[in-house]
């Protein structure tokens, strides 16, 4: 075997056996470890170099070593092997999920707290950003003698409902007017179209009629408004408190964070095939330095992607995560497409 060749090797086991037990990495324990037959002398003398090259490092003169931020990115760019889930685990998610698939947002807030469940991380899911959608159809459900609900449906699956009063009696010929006037108008229009401005000469149009649905309007636009947002659910923030890479001071500053949405969009941007880790510096946030962040996007149409995100300690089971959250990413995205089929 290759000088450099063995040295990998050590490396990615001292990866794999911290991982595992959260303990520094001797020498003698690593020839317990390695797959080919080297001395524990050979061992200690590659580890030093590993360690002057940036990749590992000694926590305590006598202890062994532990991996740099460097050594886990090595270790995930050039030497980690994927991992295979299971058939049982799979079908766990697919049936899990696939009774949460009955509106997009509920779907990924169920995907969220499967993923924290699964992984013991914080995790976010992202909906499609509504900037690209387009108004597909929109439907007005009488609730009372003078409330009516509007229902805005759009090409990216969102469902956005606002309640309003009109000072009359709504009859079903009212709804059905409003239903025909609001479809002719709004139909295939960008939601991000529907502004102040663009309502203001919608009501224009409608002549003497707008006097009569000044509220009606309102609550259109508001549900537009509403859709052109990217919808964010966070679960399992409690699991960073039980991390001990994260002190109590650390914790609280990760969870003022994940609470603004948009620092967490910076982190869930991109479209990339397979699942992106930045460890640490990468984050370029004082508060993640001891964190991994690992994402995921989805795809359930061409013009409609989210993203799937875990969040946790960079001593992590790489392999296993990222093969839980692209499975659970793939599911989420075919479940979706299913959804968007109207």
């Amino acid at each position: 075997m290759e000088p450099t060749q063995r040295k990998m090797k050590i490396l990615e086991a001292v990866v794999e056996a911290y991982i595992q037990s959260g303990e520094p990495v001797g020498s003698k324990a690593l020839c317990e470890i390695l797959d080919f037959n080297v001395s524990s002398a050979t061992v200690r003398n590659d580890m030093a170099e590993l360690a002057s090259l940036g990749l590992l490092e000694q926590t305590h003169t006598s202890s062994g070593r532990v991996p740099t931020e460097l050594g886990y990115r090595v270790y995930l760019d050039k030497l980690m092997k994927p991992f295979a889930l299971g058939q049982r685990e799979k079908t766990a998610v697919s049936d899990t999920l696939y009774l949460s698939a009955n509106t997009p947002e509920h779907l990924l807030e169920r995907a969220a707290e499967l993923l924290s469940a699964m992984t013991g991380c914080a995790a976010v899911a992202a909906s499609p950003s509504g900037e690209q959608a387009v108004i597909k159809r929109i439907r007005f459900v009488q609730t009372g003698s003078c409330t009516a609900l509007v229902v805005l449906i759009t090409s990216t699956g969102s469902v956005k409902t606002r309640l309003f009063r009109c000072d009359f009696v709504i009859t079903p010929q009212l709804m059905e007017m409003f239903d025909e006037m609001m479809n002719q108008k709004l139909g295939n229009l960008p939601v991000t179209a529907v502004t102040p401005a663009f309502m203001q000469t919608t009501a224009v149009s409608l002549g003497e009629m707008s006097m009569l649905v000044p509220n009606m309007l309102v609550a259109v636009h508001d549900a537009a408004k509403e859709a052109a947002s990217t919808g964010v659910f966070i679960k399992g923030q409690s699991n960073l408190f039980t991390m001990p890479e994260l002190a109590s001071a650390d914790g609280k500053k990760v969870m003022e964070l994940l609470g603004r949405s948009s620092e967490l969009s910076k982190l869930l941007s991109g479209d990339s095939s397979k699942a992106d880790v930045l460890i640490g510096s990468e984050l370029h946030h004082p508060a993640l330095m001891n964190l991994s962040f690992i994402v995921k996007h989805y795809r359930a149409s061409e013009e409609c992607a989210g993203a799937l995100a875990l969040i946790g300690p960079v001593r992590m089971n790489y392999p296993q995560i990222i093969a839980i959250l692209e499975y659970v990413a793939e599911t989420v995205g075919t479940l979706l497409g299913e959804m968007l089929r109207f």
